[in-house]
């Protein structure tokens, strides 16, 4: 009689939780030594065995194979997200406004010097780059500031990241200025109603400054879309956008907007007068075009840019060389190199003299909030979908990197709230589209922020400059701010160092860093951005695609079971064991059973194919022998009646020979079968190549309805020749799953393993393979 086993409850954890454990006992004895090891007796269940010897161990903590309804988990969810107490009010005020959790315990004594430094050192760094920024993005020179001013009083509050200075950056705002220079067209005529009452020159000027005011129209109603974008997916949970955009797709876009940048600031070097090309081989175009006018080269303007683009690079050099003695905080070579320039324009009237380019009237004090131009969201959609991923992508990153750095968490969402808010605000104040700068979030760093403290003290350095230092720097020439721009673009041409160790690591990443760079060099920064992720998710579907598989052995001695080509592995007899490397999903089913019979050597629908044919050869072969043999024996009979004297009787009865022959024919069919075959068909007998197959399925994470009827196909097919099937390490999620879509009612007797070893042990133990599943009593105990 079967005895009935005690199997102890598992301990709860973390809720709901059910674990699954089975019993068996054989009629009548205790079970073997080989038998007690295994932890799966081929039944044909719906889940692992584990035999009584082992029923202290916990196999896998499941959630009742997804017996668990939608309908109430969405309950359990609505129950959890609209339960309201004073408690989760606090904590929603907090994460909303994470502001009011670190400002209350800010430590005074410890911090406070390291944010005002750090505040000092980049209130200092954002004038020359908020002016020389706003040059990219297509708008007047002081935009850039109050782009420098106004969202990152806005982030301070709602940011999480306690190490990022929010504001202008050069990639962002080169893209703000192709999509600018793209929606705002050239204007040849004035606007009926409209005549040249302001005081300008000429109607040529006056239609410049028509122009300029679309510009900031159309950068104002871009910042407002993106900061409807990013607040929408901030509330809509929808911060994992950024996974899509890998590192090297990032580094290599970031490499190829930099010579866009570059492309579009070789007019302020050199002084020309080029138009600022947008869309696919903008850059070419460009650079065409500065061939072309070469001639017309402003000597001033070029030495001006050279004099500073050497003073600047030296200024870098010192400030990395000496940076511990500079305790961190570098010397303001911009700032200076403003200055400078500043006063010999003033004083040597480069403008009225030599005719270099100069940044013009700067206005005081702060803008007048106004709505931007609705009118144009629609039109700006497209462009403001691009900029609002890239900027928060390029800026979580940062904040991640920090955040690691420090040991502190970031909240995706949270950010991406804060930009969007961030951006809705300042789009009032005419801003262009904030992120943040990899060369300003290191400087504030090496300078000793600690808290978002720091911006409110570069908000005040930048608002003494709005209110008052501004109109001074009128005669700043534009090549200065162009200059500047290039030098600060050292360190993301610094990513081609990335290649080399790329390649070494990952060539298909390697792959996609040179493409999406190449892309957007030449095609533009939208279309290079759409085409980098497509072929960064092409590479994802090529790999699944074509998976990586291998065929396992066990080392010596032990339970191990690694690749076959390891010197250290032997393969088991009879046993076949495949193991996938990736998901099973409808990209590569096909790969998948290919593969499979590749490394086993045993193709079902071959051996089947070749036992048809050989059934066919045998019978043509005994009509042949029928035949042969009717004309031997006519032939014998009419030579005999010749002897006998035309008698028509035997001779000799007794010589007749009977062709009946039932000796079998043995014929050697795939995988080295001997296929003994009789009249009544083909008697396979099996020989110890291969008995088994099994896969291991530790690596298989996800299968969808496709890879389901994958391996209903397999196993019909191998059960069809007589080769057992098994499948080991199965994770929960697969057999629940196995479990919903009724597989196991599919594959009646299919065996589940928690081990390869344990399936191993089975199909070479005879005494275990013979048991009948009759023969085992099974239990299961589930605790909700």
């Amino acid at each position: 009689m079967p005895r009935n086993l005690d199997v102890p409850r598992a301990a709860r954890k973390a809720g709901e939780v059910a674990w699954t454990r089975m019993a068996a006992a054989n009629d009548g004895g205790v079970p073997s030594e080989t038998t007690a090891r295994l932890r799966a007796l081929g039944l044909s269940s719906t889940t692992v065995y584990v035999p009584p010897e082992h029923a202290h161990i916990k196999y896998d903590q499941t959630n009742s194979f997804g017996q668990s309804s939608v309908q109430e988990k969405v309950l359990r969810s609505l129950k959890k997200t609209c339960t309201c107490s004073k408690t989760k009010a606090k904590t929603i005020l907090f994460t909303l406004l994470p502001i009011l959790a670190w400002l209350p315990k800010y430590r005074i004594r410890e911090n406070i010097v390291g944010d005002v430094v750090s505040g000092i050192t980049v209130g200092i760094m954002r004038i020359p780059q908020g002016m020389a920024y706003a040059l990219l993005a297509s708008v007047p020179p002081i935009f850039g500031l109050y782009s420098s001013f106004f969202p990152g009083l806005i982030y301070a509050i709602l940011g999480t990241s306690r190490n990022l200075p929010f504001g202008t950056m050069a990639v962002v705002s080169v893209m703000v200025g192709s999509s600018v220079e793209r929606l705002v067209p050239e204007r040849t005529d004035l606007p009926a109603g409209l005549e040249n009452t302001t005081g300008f020159n000429s109607t040529e000027d006056f239609l410049q400054e028509l122009r300029t005011q679309d510009k900031i129209a159309v950068s104002a109603a871009l910042t407002l879309m993106a900061g409807i974008l990013q607040l929408a997916m901030g509330l809509c949970r929808l911060g994992f956008v950024t996974i899509y955009l890998s590192d090297p797709l990032v580094s290599g876009f970031t490499v190829g907007a930099a010579f866009h940048v570059v492309g579009s600031q070789v007019k302020y070097l050199l002084g020309l007068d080029l138009p600022r090309y947008s869309g696919p081989l903008s850059l070419v175009y460009t650079i065409i075009a500065a061939f072309r006018n070469i001639t017309q080269t402003n000597v001033a303007a070029l030495i001006t840019s050279l004099i500073c683009i050497i003073v600047l690079l030296v200024g870098k050099e010192v400030n990395l060389r000496y940076k511990d003695k500079l305790r961190g905080i570098p010397i303001p070579m911009e700032l200076f190199v403003l200055i400078i320039a500043t006063l010999i324009s003033y004083y040597a009237d480069l403008n009225g003299k030599y005719g270099v380019r100069i940044v013009g009237t700067i206005p005081t004090g702060l803008p007048v909030p106004r709505p931007p131009d609705v009118s144009r969201l629609l039109y700006v959609l497209p462009d403001a979908i691009v900029l609002s991923i890239v900027s928060f992508a390029v800026s979580l990153t940062l904040a991640k990197l920090f955040a690691k750095k420090y040991g502190y968490s970031i909240d995706d969402n949270q950010e991406l709230i804060a930009y969007g808010a961030s951006n809705l605000f300042s789009s009032f104040f005419s801003c262009f589209v904030g992120s943040t700068s990899i060369s300003r979030t290191s400087v504030a760093d090496a300078a000793g922020m600690k808290s978002q403290l720091m911006t409110f003290v570069s908000a005040f350095l930048l608002l003494m400059v709005l209110l008052f230092i501004g109109p001074l720097f009128r005669p700043l020439q534009q090549c200065v701010l162009a200059s500047i721009i290039v030098v600060n673009l050292k360190s993301m041409f610094r990513l081609f160092n990335e290649l080399k160790p790329l390649w070494k690591v990952s060539k298909v990443d390697c792959t996609v860093w040179i493409v999406t760079w190449l892309a957007v060099t030449l095609l533009g920064l939208d279309l290079g951005l759409g085409v980098g992720v497509g072929f960064s998710l092409l590479t994802i579907v090529l790999r699944t695609q074509f998976p990586s598989s291998t065929l396992l052995g066990q080392v010596s001695d032990c339970e191990i079971y690694r690749d076959c080509k390891d010197s250290q592995v032997k393969e088991i007899s009879g046993v076949k064991i495949f193991r996938l490397n990736m998901p099973l999903c409808y990209t590569n089913c096909d790969s998948f059973k290919t593969a499979l019979h590749k490394r086993t050597g045993l193709d079902p629908v071959g051996v089947l194919a070749r036992r048809r044919k050989e059934e066919r050869a045998r019978r043509r072969m005994e009509a042949a022998d029928s035949e042969s043999s009717g004309c031997f024996t006519a032939e014998r009979s009419r030579r005999r009646k010749e002897r006998s004297g035309g008698d028509g009787g035997v001779a000799n009865p007794g010589m007749a020979v009977d062709t009946a022959n039932t000796e079998m024919d043995e014929t050697l069919g795939q995988n080295g079968d001997i296929a003994k075959e009789n009249h009544n068909g083909t008697e396979v007998k099996r020989t110890p190549d291969v008995t088994t197959v099994i896969l291991d399925c530790g690596a298989i994470n996800f299968l969808d309805s496709v890879g389901m009827n994958t391996l209903v196909q397999v196993y019909k097919d191998y059960t069809s020749i007589g080769v057992q099937f098994l499948l080991a390490h199965v994770n929960p999620d697969i057999r629940a799953q196995m479990w919903s879509c009724d597989y196991f009612e599919k594959v009646e007797g299919q065996r589940l393993f928690v081990s390869v070893h344990d399936a191993v042990l089975f199909a070479t133990n005879k005494d275990v393979s013979k048991q009948s599943p009759r023969n085992t009593r099974l239990e299961m105990e589930t605790h909700l």
